[in-house]
C-alpha cells in the first residue's frame, strides 16, 4: 500500500470512528422526576413568593413550562397510573387512593412507560414512592417493567399517628425491604444519592429511564423540615421540603453533566396532584402539622381530592438541550396521560395498540415547533373516584360533581353543575351555566360521552 492509500485509510477510519461515536446511542435518556402534592404555586417560577427553587426556575426558563398541565385525577393512585399507562385508571379499576394489602393495584395486562421503553432496550429505573399496589409481582415496579426499585411503595403517613396500622414503613431494594421505619428526613436526600449511583453506571452507549418519586412535599413535612439542611429556608416547614426538592434535581442534573449525558437526557419534572390542604383531622395527631404545611393552588381553586384545578394543574417542566426550545411558556391544556404517548415519539418506541390510548403526542409543542394558537388537544377529562368530574376543551371546563363531605370540615357540600371560562375566570368563580346553556350541553354531550371503563 503507498503512502497516499495508507493516508486515505487512516483518514477514512478516523472518520468513521467519529461517525459512530457520534451516532452510538441516538435513542435519549429519559428523567421523569415526580412530586407528591405539590401545588401550582410551591415553585418561585409559578409565583411562590416565599419559597425559593432557583434550580427548577432555571430549568424551566432554559426549556418548556405549561402553565396549564392537569393531571387526570386529583388523588395519587390513579393519576401515577395514568402517567405511567397514558390511561385514565378508571379503566383498571383503580378509582381512588390504595392503601397497603388492598386487593387493587395496577394490572398485569397494563402497559407501562418502563415497559414501553424496555421493549426498545432501554435499561429502566425507579427511586421513590410507587403507591400503586403490593400485593402481586406484577403490582410491583419490578414486574411493572423496571429493572431495579428502591423506595417505598406507600406515602409515609401510613404509620401512627395518622393511620391505624401493623404494617411498617420500608424502604425496598427491588422486592426486599432495605430501611425500615425510614426517618422522613431521610427520604429526598435517600432518593437523590440512589438516582446519582445509577446515573454514574450508565455509559452513553446505552439509554436508560429513570424515574424518581418523591415523597415530599406529602404531608407531614414537619419532621422532614426540621432534620434537613433547609431547615431555616423560607416558607416553613414546606419550603424546607420544596427547596430541598429544588436543591436534589440540581444534583441530579450536575450528576448528568458530569458523566457527559445530559447533551442527550430528557428531563421532565412535575406533580401527581395538587396539595392536600382537605386532610382529613387524623393528620393533626402528631400534634405539629397544620394547613399551612400544605402547598398552594395560587389563583386556582380547590386542592387535592377535587376536580376544580387546584387539585389537577401542578407545575410542568420539560427539559432537553438543544431540541426543546428555551423559555417556553406555554398555556395550551395538556395533561399527565399524554407522557407516555410523547416519550414513544421521541424515542421511537412502540405504543401498544391493543387498547384505548387517552393522551396524544404533544412533542410538538413542547419542542416549540406549534405554538399555542396553532395547537389544538383532544377533550381532556379530571376523573374522580373511578367516574369523569370534569372535562376541559379549549378555555371551557364543564364539571359535574356528586354531593361530597367536606374532609377538612366535615361540610356536606351538595352535587352541582358548572361551567367555566378559564381564559377569564381561572379562579372558577363565577358558573355560567345559566348564561351560557348552549355551550354547557355541547361540553356537557362531551362529558357524558366518555367511557370510563374500555
Amino acid at each position: 500500500m503507498n503512502t497516499n492509500s495508507l493516508r486515505y485509510t487512516v483518514i477514512l477510519t478516523f472518520l468513521l470512528l467519529i461517525f459512530l461515536n457520534a451516532s452510538a446511542q441516538k435513542k435519549p435518556n429519559i428523567v421523569l422526576i415526580l412530586t407528591d402534592d405539590m401545588g401550582y404555586s410551591d415553585l418561585g417560577s409559578y409565583g411562590n413568593p416565599v419559597i425559593k427553587t432557583p434550580f427548577l426556575d432555571s430549568l424551566g426558563n432554559e426549556g418548556f413550562m405549561s402553565y396549564n398541565y392537569v393531571v387526570s385525577s386529583p388523588s395519587c393512585t390513579p393519576s401515577r397510573a395514568s402517567l405511567l399507562t397514558g390511561r385514565y385508571a378508571s379503566r383498571y379499576n383503580l378509582p381512588d387512593p390504595i392503601a397497603p394489602g388492598s386487593e387493587l393495584g395496577l394490572s398485569d395486562g397494563e402497559i407501562t412507560i418502563a415497559e414501553m421503553l424496555k421493549d426498545n432496550d432501554y435499561k429502566t429505573y425507579m427511586v421513590g414512592k410507587w403507591h400503586l399496589g403490593d400485593q402481586d409481582y406484577y403490582n410491583k415496579p419490578n414486574g411493572q417493567g423496571f429493572d431495579s426499585f428502591y423506595g417505598m411503595l406507600y406515602s409515609q403517613d401510613y404509620r401512627h399517628p395518622y393511620v391505624n396500622t401493623d404494617t411498617i414503613i420500608k424502604i425496598f431494594r427491588n422486592t426486599a425491604p432495605e430501611i425500615y421505619n425510614p426517618h422522613d428526613s431521610i427520604l429526598t436526600q435517600t432518593y437523590t444519592q440512589e438516582a446519582i449511583k445509577i446515573i454514574n453506571k450508565q455509559s452513553s452507549e446505552n439509554p436508560f429511564f429513570l424515574y424518581i418519586a418523591h415523597n415530599m412535599p406529602h404531608l407531614p413535612v414537619y419532621y422532614a423540615a426540621q432534620s434537613t439542611a433547609f431547615k431555616n429556608a423560607a416558607g416553613g416547614p414546606l419550603g424546607a421540603v420544596v427547596s430541598e426538592i429544588d436543591a436534589s434535581t440540581e444534583s441530579i442534573v450536575n450528576a448528568l453533566r458530569e458523566k457527559g449525558l445530559l447533551e442527550n437526557t430528557i428531563i421532565i419534572f412535575s406533580s401527581d396532584n395538587g396539595p392536600w390542604t382537605l386532610y382529613p383531622a387524623r393528620m393533626e395527631k402528631d400534634g405539629v402539622t397544620r394547613r399551612s404545611h400544605a402547598g398552594s393552588t395560587g389563583v386556582f381553586r380547590g386542592a387535592k381530592v377535587l376536580s376544580y384545578e387546584g387539585g389537577a394543574r401542578v407545575p410542568f417542566i420539560a427539559y432537553w438541550r438543544g431540541k426543546i426550545d428555551k423559555g417556553i411558556k406555554s398555556s395550551s391544556a395538556i395533561s399527565n396521560v399524554d407522557i407516555l404517548p410523547t416519550i414513544a415519539k421521541w424515542t421511537g418506541s412502540k405504543l401498544p395498540t391493543d387498547r384505548q390510548l387517552d393522551g396524544e403526542d404533544i412533542s410538538k409543542l413542547l419542542e416549540g415547533s406549534i405554538a399555542d394558537k396553532n395547537f389544538t388537544h383532544r377533550p381532556i377529562f379530571i376523573v374522580n373516584h373511578g367516574k369523569p368530574e370534569a372535562v376541559k376543551i379549549d378555555k371551557w371546563k364543564y364539571r359535574e360533581a356528586p354531593e361530597w363531605r367536606n374532609p377538612a370540615t366535615r361540610e356536606l357540600v351538595p352535587a352541582i353543575k358548572e361551567l367555566f371560562d378559564l381564559d377569564e375566570d381561572p379562579s372558577e368563580r363565577v358558573n355560567l351555566i345559566d348564561i351560557y346553556p348552549e355551550k354547557a350541553a355541547e361540553l356537557k354531550k362531551v362529558f357524558q360521552s366518555f367511557n370510563a371503563y374500555n
